[in-house]
């Protein structure tokens, strides 16, 4: 039987924070996330979906969760085709047109952030969450499928948020699809959600 890994949208979450769920004096970055992974098993990392991070910061994820604890990492958005701010962009990429060689320097270096995460054993997956602009298409798959190659060697997992991949007229291409690039479907909840994404790769799901 499989692992259930429960956790939310980061540790920082307003509304999280909102809640009182963490102790008094629990202020910090540090002391928050220590606190979480005392609590939950999995979080989803989304601050690197608005800004790089530097391996340093995922460095000190790891040193502050204990073994077992894992990261689901969010995608940065130039990745994954959303509308991203050059001033999200590091300085010395500002000013270049968002094309395939920019997104494949933003890779490695969203890969090079995140390799601490992968070599301490905290990594989960990479979460490449598409916009609802990404219809479906050959030219939508190739998008997708670009990505899939420059991370050829990391766990990935795709969210779709346009309903019509899952549309039951597509729903089977779509999961042979991801399934042919070893990816991960992700389901979401909504009230307009699609029917639950089908297990694509069989040690994540």
């Amino acid at each position: 039987m499989a692992d259930i890994l429960i956790g939310t949208c980061g540790w920082t979450d307003p509304a999280l924070l909102r809640s009182g769920w963490y102790p008094p004096g629990h202020r910090d970055a540090e002391k928050r996330l220590r606190h979480y992974a005392t609590r939950f098993p999995l979080v989803e990392a989304d601050s690197p979906y608005y800004a790089l991070p530097g391996p340093r910061t995922t460095t000190l994820w790891a040193e502050r969760t204990p073994p077992g604890f894992r990261f689901d990492v969010k995608a940065f958005s130039l990745l994954t085709g959303h509308r991203t701010r050059p001033a999200t962009l590091p300085p010395d990429l500002r000013g270049h047109p968002h094309d395939e060689a920019l997104r494949t320097e933003v890779w490695t270096r969203y890969a090079e952030a995140l390799a601490p995460l992968r070599d301490a054993g905290r990594l989960g997956t990479l979460l490449f969450q598409y916009p609802p602009s990404l219809t479906p298409g050959q030219k939508a798959e190739a998008f997708v499928r670009a990505a899939r190659e420059r991370a050829h060697d990391w766990p990935f997992a795709v969210e779709f948020r346009d309903p019509a991949w899952w549309h039951p007229d597509r729903a089977a291409r779509t999961a042979a699809f991801l399934r042919d690039l070893n990816a991960t479907a992700v389901a979401t909840d909504s009230p307009d959600a699609p029917p639950p994404a089908p297990v694509t790769t069989p040690h994540l799901h």
